[in-house]
């Protein structure tokens, strides 16, 4: 009887099991299926931003070798000149859900910050253009790392990690660039120097105003992931986890905070979503600034708060159209 008595008991633990499985499986599903459609949009209620959706789940993060080569022949530059190895290996990457700007924080939204917060002037790259109505769409420009982190501290939010802004731009099929496999075009952003000039011939002389370049969003509706201003995120320039050229970082690597989505004073060499570059935290220029990420809480998608932010796009959508008009009618294309 003792092997009858066996098998009962394994029986039982086996239907037990099952059945945890599949009721955790059911919360799984459950959990993911509460999520919103990826890009479905809110105004925070801090900072009033735009942001859009990207939900759990695994993505594509950095480029192999044939890729990098692939990706230089695109833009027309030497492979070694892109330094393309620190984002060296292509490897899966799983993140939780998380809300990030559609756009570059903003002039309208550092002068909202600076007036809510008190106590800080700076920078002067952004606040010369306090009060100038075409220049509110500007993106914040000259911002320090821990700048960019007092903001989103204020606000509740976070600057991203490289892995959720590098999601966040290029979405989970491995694409070159926000937009996919295209090259970059003056439809696609705002590159500035290089190859592509303004209409009359001359070079970009300095950043635009957010959201012109729909052709160029991603595929979750963020807005200048490539061009415009290299924004900060909050991650160290270490080398990616089997790295086979992770030596070559070691010399900087701890000294270096990443920033993302290349400038339009960088040039070419920056245009690629896995893109990488190093600054000191206490350095700036006046094409850097960022842009904030938030992990909603726990039952938000079920809350009344998120009915208001999401009732809030269409007023705050409205709001930055007539902003855009002033940019337009007073003739600002390139500064």
């Amino acid at each position: 009887m003792k092997p009858i008595r066996s098998c009962k008991i394994c029986s039982e633990t086996i239907i037990v099991l099952l059945f945890a499985a599949f009721y955790g499986a059911a919360a799984l599903n459950s959990s993911i299926a509460a999520e919103p459609p990826p890009g479905t949009p809110i105004v925070h209620p801090v900072d009033r931003a735009l942001m859009v959706y990207v939900p759990s789940g695994e993505f594509i993060m950095g480029v192999s070798e044939e890729e990098g080569r692939r990706i230089a022949a695109d833009l027309g530059q030497r492979f070694e000149s892109l330094w393309i190895h620190e984002a060296f290996p292509r490897h899966s990457l799983f993140l939780p859900g998380f809300f990030i700007d559609r756009y570059e924080v903003t002039v309208e939204q550092w002068q909202n910050f600076l007036e809510a917060s008190g106590g800080h002037t700076g920078p002067a790259e952004t606040v010369r253009w306090f009060g100038v109505p075409h220049a509110r769409l500007f993106p914040a420009g000259g911002i320090s790392w821990n700048e960019a982190k007092r903001y989103a501290k204020w606000a509740g939010k976070a600057l991203p990690t490289e892995a959720q802004w590098e999601k966040a731009a290029r979405g989970t099929d491995g694409r070159f660039y926000p937009w996919g496999h295209e090259p970059p075009t003056p439809q696609h952003g705002h590159f500035g120097t290089g190859r592509y000039k303004g209409s009359d011939g001359v070079a970009a002389a300095l950043y635009t105003w957010i959201g012109r370049y729909a052709l160029g969003a991603s595929p979750y509706g963020a807005f200048d992931m490539l061009g415009n201003q290299y924004e900060w995120t909050s991650d160290r320039m270490l080398p990616y986890p089997g790295n086979p050229e992770g030596e070559k970082m070691k010399a900087y690597a701890e000294q270096m905070v990443v920033l993302r989505g290349g400038s339009w004073y960088h040039g070419w060499v920056s245009f690629y979503a896995a893109k990488r570059f190093g600054l000191k935290p206490d350095e700036t220029y006046y094409h850097v600034g960022f842009r904030t990420v938030w992990i909603p809480p726990d039952g938000y998608f079920e809350s009344e708060q998120f009915a208001r932010d999401r009732h809030a796009v269409a007023e705050r959508e409205d709001e930055i159209r007539r902003m855009q008009k002033d940019a337009e009618a007073a003739g600002v294309e390139r500064k």
